[in-house]
């Protein structure tokens, strides 16, 4: 296990020294350090890493610079101003670097510049390469000579050439120095992983050349105002051809170091980011998806803060839900917006999501703006989107699907009510033939027939009602029009309609043909009558006309009762309805099932006062042709 050192230690040969201005360096750092088969020593004062390296000068020095970079070049710096700083292997290693920071690496004096994470391998070569150099005499302070292909000559010192070069050919990206005019002198061992050359080949040659042409003048205004500039230039995105033929995306930067003896050219810097820009690009399409998704989906969707458990955004669909805009959504809390009956059952459904149990839906009520409710499935999910998981709850609008299914079961009710009246009767019409038919005075018995075939054509009206009911709903129905005489058929429905509510109907009829399903005309028209007598009473007087208009024939079915209730009057037609006090006969879906039929045919049907604002007056059309 590695070892604090501090400035009372003795003072061995150190062999490698990690150095870190925080409490321990980074992990992964040790780890392949570790792996790499050496015990290093922990120094985590400045004080006490100079003392150790002035010990052992032959030291090998990796310097963590993940917290600080600027505290570890300046131990760098203070490294090499000792006696012998020059033979010191130095590292700098950290999580996040840029070129501009290499740059400020090399001009502190370190060997080399590491991502955090390095491999094992790495480190064990980098502190091979140190024993050797050590091994060897200290070279005296002087000037050299480095020739390119190019031909150009740059002085430097010895321990600024070795300190340059180990961190221009441990670089992972490619780095290469380039004259004024563009022409490369040397490149590093990188640019076959890179671009898929010889670094060799590539001495001599233009950088403009490897590139996009249409990327060749944005590069050029970038090399332009590097040359002006004193630091590192803006980063430039351009395509460079790969020695496969294909394209890669490399960000560009460029430092004029004409003037270090160390260099002497410009140093050019690529980092392939052809991932990077191609995982932006799908990510960004795949935002634009759900952004289209989201703006156009038929139910409402809305994102919700997970702390406050407002609303962030909602979509159009949500906002015409609650009858809100969006800028009045925006920052209210979802419970704001539900039933004060429901706010306990939504913050369980939120509870649950929000704890990843599981994903759940529910049925509750949100509240419009004008005050009223409307039923909504309500479910959560969570999404990817920009690294962040927002919370995305989908709110569907059920409310017709809540008023159909209660209309049903308000139907089915009164069906059933209904049913038993004529059943029950027949049964006990039926039980009376078959115990005294032969006792029965014929008058009695010609009576009871005729209850009882009145009820089997009720209990027959009311089956095909209710078939018909869903016939209409699923789509079926079936009708078979044809041109025929109108007046003779009303003239027949009022005839035997009447009878039944012992009085009969006023008839002003215009002869005329129209096109419709006789049947349904029939019943359309029976149920009108038996509507008017039904609710009126038998003292009721009915007036039914028959007219042309224009390219329809016309039927008002008028009655002097007392009218339909105004707070009814809008809904006449699209719901079951049975006045309050009716008799218990129908089953109150004869106005709904009449405008279906009309409608079907070709023509409308309307509800309003009848003559003097007394009674009703419903009317109908069909089409003459």
């Amino acid at each position: 296990m590695p070892q604090h050192t501090g400035a009372a230690a003795a003072r061995p040969a150190i062999g490698i020294l990690v150095w870190s201005n925080g409490d321990e360096p980074d992990v992964p750092l040790l780890g392949a350090i570790g792996e790499a088969g050496f015990a290093p020593r922990i120094v985590t004062g400045s004080e006490d890493l100079v003392l150790l390296v002035s010990d052992d000068p032959d030291a090998v020095v990796l310097l963590d610079a993940t917290t600080s970079l600027d505290e570890a070049l300046a131990a760098c710096r203070r490294i090499r101003q000792l006696p012998e700083g020059a033979r010191t292997t130095i590292c700098l290693a950290s999580s996040k670097r840029g070129a501009d920071d290499e740059v400020d690496a090399i001009e502190a004096g370190a060997d080399a510049f590491w991502n955090a994470s390095v491999r094992a391998n790495v480190v064990r070569a980098f502190v091979a390469r140190a024993k050797q150099r050590a091994k060897r005499a200290a070279p005296a302070s002087g000037e050299v000579r480095r020739t390119t292909k190019r031909s150009s000559r740059v002085q430097v010192t010895d321990q600024a050439e070795r300190q340059f070069r180990a961190l221009f050919d441990n670089a992972l990206d490619l780095v290469a120095i380039i004259d004024e005019s563009g022409v490369v002198q040397v490149a590093n061992a990188a640019v076959r992983t890179v671009l898929g050359r010889v670094p060799e080949d590539l001495a001599g040659s233009s950088v403009w050349d490897l590139m996009h042409p249409e990327d060749v003048a944005l590069a050029r205004q970038a090399h332009a105002e590097a040359l002006a500039a004193s630091g590192v230039g803006a980063p430039t995105t351009i395509r460079a051809r790969h020695g496969d033929g294909s394209w890669v995306t490399l960000e560009i930067t460029e430092r004029s170091l004409l003037a270090d003896p160390a260099v002497g050219g410009i140093l050019f810097y690529g980092r392939d980011v052809t991932e990077r820009i191609w995982v932006g690009a799908a990510l960004q399409e795949s935002e634009l998806r759900f952004r289209e998704i989201f703006e156009n989906m038929l139910d409402g969707v809305v994102q919700i803060d997970e702390e406050t458990r407002s609303l962030v955004q909602a979509n159009p669909a949500f906002c015409q839900i609650v009858g809100r805009t969006r800028h009045e959504v925006f920052g209210l809390s979802l419970l704001d917006l539900f039933a004060s009956d429901d706010r306990d059952a939504l913050e369980r459904v939120l509870d649950e999501h929000f704890t990843g149990r599981r994903r759940v839906s529910d049925t509750l009520r949100v509240r419009h703006k004008d005050g009223t409710l409307r039923y909504v499935d309500f479910g959560t999910s969570r999404i990817e989107l920009s690294g962040a998981r927002p919370i995305i709850a989908v709110v569907r609008d059920v409310t017709a699907r809540r008023e159909t299914e209660r209309t049903r079961e308000m139907f089915l009710a009164v069906v059933a009510h209904e049913l038993r009246t004529p059943v029950a009767v027949l049964r006990n019409g039926i039980e009376i033939l078959r115990s005294k038919i032969g006792s029965l005075p014929v008058g009695d018995r010609d009576t009871l027939m005729g209850v009882l075939t009145e009820e089997v054509e009720r209990l027959t009206r009311l089956v095909g009602d209710a078939l018909d009911v869903g016939a209409i709903q699923s789509g079926s129905l079936a009708l078979r029009p044809h041109r025929v005489a109108l007046a003779p058929i009303v003239a027949s429905v009022a005839a035997r309609v009447g009878p039944q509510f012992r009085t009969s109907a006023t008839l002003d009829l215009e002869a005329t043909d129209a096109w419709v399903d006789p049947l349904r005309f029939e019943q359309v028209l029976t149920n009108l009558l038996d509507n008017a007598w039904r609710h009126c009473g038998s003292s009721t007087s009915v007036n039914v006309t028959l007219a042309i208009e224009d390219a329809f024939a016309r039927i008002s079915v008028i009655d002097d009762g007392p009218g339909f209730p105004p707070e009814l009057q809008s809904g006449l037609f699209e719901r079951v309805f049975v006045p309050n006090g009716s008799p218990t006969c129908g089953i109150g879906i004869g106005l709904w099932l009449s405008k279906r039929l009309v409608e079907s045919m070709g023509g409308e049907i309307a509800a309003h006062a009848g003559n003097g604002g007394r009674g009703a007056c419903v009317t109908f059309t069909v089409p003459r042709s």
